[in-house]
């Protein structure tokens, strides 16, 4: 079953997903106990380990806030692909899946079509159209692991696909309000990356 949803001007598709993830990811809920968000207004300290590391290295974020919430990080960056024979293809290996609820958005440009491709016990492959050029995966809820993603797709006539990524993740305060997370940085590439944690924004910068 296919429907088409509006979420601010962007048009995604919603569609049953495999049967064997779905109840993967029900079974996954049932261990889940929600944490009361943070408040839009509430003070959020915050600081990483580095504002420079080599790929692969652990960031540390750490800071603190109101005790027993959650927070949400957003970590943002942009890669450009080549093109071979008119295709495209990225993999991302040993992506750390850590907390729920998670997000994961991936934006293609100058694509017809893209591919995601997420490795568990089984390959589960996600299609999607391209619109005006541009192609939009998100997953929601992903149960925590360790896993392999692949993005491919065809192209119409460019040199390069840009790829936009948004990993949203969840951060706990303790009953004293600190939290402390450590993300792997072996999916992310060379260059920037943004970070959202409250309202404020830092950048990083991965280097070989």
């Amino acid at each position: 079953m296919w429907g088409s949803l509006v979420y601010g001007g962007i048009i995604t598709i919603k569609e049953d997903y495999n049967l064997f993830l779905t109840l993967i990811k029900k079974i996954n809920s049932l261990f889940y106990r929600p944490v009361p968000e943070i408040s839009h207004g509430d003070l959020i300290e915050w600081d990483v380990s580095s504002i420079q590391l080599k790929q692969g290295e652990e960031l540390m974020i750490s800071g603190k806030t109101k005790p027993d919430k959650s927070i949400k990080l957003d970590v943002n960056f942009e890669m450009s692909i080549p093109v071979n024979d008119k295709k495209y293809e990225h993999r991302f290996d040993d992506v750390a899946i850590n907390s729920i609820p998670n997000e994961f958005r991936v934006e293609a440009y100058n694509v017809r079509n893209m591919t995601f491709t997420v490795r568990m016990l089984i390959p589960f492959k996600q299609y999607r159209e391209a619109e005006n050029g541009r192609a939009i995966y998100i997953d929601k809820d992903v149960p925590s692991g360790n896993y392999d993603i692949i993005i491919n797709g065809e192209i119409e006539s460019a040199e390069n696909v840009l790829l936009k990524i948004k990993a949203s993740q969840t951060i706990v305060s303790d009953s004293e309000g600190n939290f402390a997370y450590g993300y792997p940085t072996k999916a992310f590439p060379i260059g920037p990356i943004k970070l959202f944690l409250g309202k404020e924004e830092k950048e990083i910068k991965i280097i070989p």
